[in-house]
């Protein structure tokens, strides 16, 4: 049973059974999140300092250097 108070549902029976989340219950959470940031900044960090996929122009119409063989 609610009534409308307005533009709010207000509970008439009262049922609330959520708990107070405390720090202590955040830790995993916390933990996780800054985890997976500081993965994250790693694979950005490799991904930025490697050598870029494409040839510059100049260097993709030399012919590929002799070898012998």
């Amino acid at each position: 049973m609610t009534e409308t108070n307005g533009t709010r549902d207000v509970s008439v029976a009262g049922n609330d059974d959520r708990l107070p989340v405390r720090g202590r219950a955040l830790l995993p959470a916390i933990a996780l999140g800054v985890g997976a940031g500081l993965a994250v900044f790693y694979v950005a960090r490799i991904m930025a300092e490697r050598a870029p996929l494409v040839l510059e122009p100049a260097l993709a119409t030399m012919p590929p250097a002799r070898t012998r063989g």
